[in-house]
């Protein structure tokens, strides 16, 4: 691989290192030679890969880290302007980065930069493009949103040939990459505490497209010049089976690959078409194909089985939007027949934003508990809580103590063949925890 070339020098330091996309940075560049170290608000997971690395991690902001020998320092879109370390390294003059702009540059060394966006299934399809290309011995390089059950990380340091990486939307920060391949698999309200309006989503999506030499794109996605799913590739002969489904894919109406696919959710049947698609760009042959499938484990926080407990699975989801929760419970509901869903929101602007969404999904669910609000960056709004969804709703229960929520499964698993925890905020980690130690 270059040893990155737009860096002049050697140190960069990361504000908000522990953050999914951070940390994987921060691997590569500490793969390349470069002295990393940097910052987060709290010890975490990837905390803790990084320090086992020898990357240097404080845990707190303080003004006192920036030191006139780092070169450059990178910060997260969660890291507001007025940060003490931003302000110190501005004042010694020291160049600072938003983490977008970074993973433009680093993805400008590369000779194939394949990019996943979308509003949902991205780190899936990302993870599943991933495995493939690591299956056929490419050696691909592959940055992702969440951490792979194959490769057990969120990031694999391989060669320059093949960049797979996930292009995320929030702050339109997908705007620094010029892919050789744009997925870009649906485009829904979302992140709308920035954009404002779906005018400007589909406006960025649009964008990113355009910056790219071959868009792939869902049939629903109104880009022009683009393979479409559904015109000239698509799934048929679908059949559940035990966790998972088989499938054959057809391309321009002639049978191209039969799949068996060990995921819930026929909304992967969707995102391995994605899959398959990037993989004929690539002239992967078609047995590798098919057996990366059948060898494929996920990613965690996506239909994550975590703990069985008296005949009760555990499950964690990252379903934080209404169509991803819409999806969830019916993927689950195929499966089991008792099932306990737990959904703790995430941010007080999108449960506002798509209330009326959310209780039309609840609402129908006949065991459902509601968690307090997971606030990231945000302030509480009335009317954007989680406790306002259950006011809404006359099938739920409401908690927002750690200690209680957890007493209560504890007590209640014997009822449900599944306990479900939907949601992208701390909820879900508290519970795997829990059920670990047991």
């Amino acid at each position: 691989m270059k040893k990155y070339d737009f860096l002049s020098k050697n140190t960069i330091y990361f504000i908000g290192i522990g953050g999914i996309s951070m940390s994987g940075l921060a691997k590569m560049l500490n793969s390349n030679g470069k002295k990393v170290l940097g910052s987060d608000f709290k010890a975490n997971k990837e905390t803790k890969k990084l320090q086992k690395l020898g990357i240097k991690v404080f845990i707190g902001h303080n003004e006192k880290h920036i030191t006139k020998d780092i070169d450059l320092v990178v910060y997260s879109g969660a890291i507001p302007k007025q940060n003490v370390e931003i302000l110190k390294a501005k004042k010694l003059g020291i160049k600072t980065i938003e983490r977008g702009k970074l993973l433009g540059l680093v993805a400008g060394d590369f000779e194939n930069v394949i990019a996943i966006s979308g509003s949902h299934g991205k780190t899936t399809i990302t993870a599943m493009i991933g495995h493939m290309f690591s299956s056929a011995n490419l050696n691909p390089t592959i940055h992702l949103g969440g951490n792979s059950l194959n490769f057990n990380d969120n990031t694999i340091v391989g060669g320059n040939k093949y960049f797979i990486v996930e292009a995320c939307e929030y702050r339109n920060s997908f705007k620094y990459l010029k892919p050789d391949i744009a997925i870009i698999s649906n485009i829904e309200k979302e992140h709308l505490d920035f954009y404002k309006s779906f005018r400007r989503i589909k406006k960025a999506f649009k964008n990113f497209a355009k910056r790219s030499k071959v868009s792939v794109c869902g049939q629903d996605v109104e880009i022009k010049k683009s393979l479409k799913l559904g015109v000239n590739w698509s799934a048929e002969n679908i059949k559940t089976v035990k966790d998972g489904y088989t499938f054959d894919i057809y391309k321009c109406g002639d049978k191209y690959i039969s799949i068996k696919l060990n995921l819930m959710g026929k909304y992967n049947i969707y995102n391995c078409l994605f899959a398959v698609i990037v993989a004929d760009k690539y002239n992967i042959p078609k047995e590798i194909i098919s057996h990366s499938f059948s060898t494929f484990k996920g990613v965690e926080r996506r239909n994550e089985k975590i703990a069985k407990v008296d005949n009760c699975d555990i499950i964690i989801d990252y379903a934080h939007h209404p169509t991803e929760v819409k999806n969830s419970i019916e993927a689950f509901k195929e499966r089991y027949e008792k099932i306990l869903f737990v959904f703790q929101p995430h941010t007080y602007t999108r449960t506002l934003t798509l209330f009326d969404e959310f209780i039309s999904v609840l609402k129908d669910v006949e065991s459902l508990i509601l968690y307090k609000t997971y606030p990231a960056r945000e302030k509480e709004i009335m009317g954007g809580r989680s406790i306002d969804i259950h006011n809404n709703l006359i099938n739920s229960k409401y908690f927002d103590d750690l200690d209680i929520i957890q007493k209560y499964l504890e007590d209640n698993l014997y009822n449900y063949h599944a306990v479900v925890i939907l949601g992208a905020g701390d909820l879900a980690i508290d519970i795997k925890n829990f059920f670990s130690n047991k």
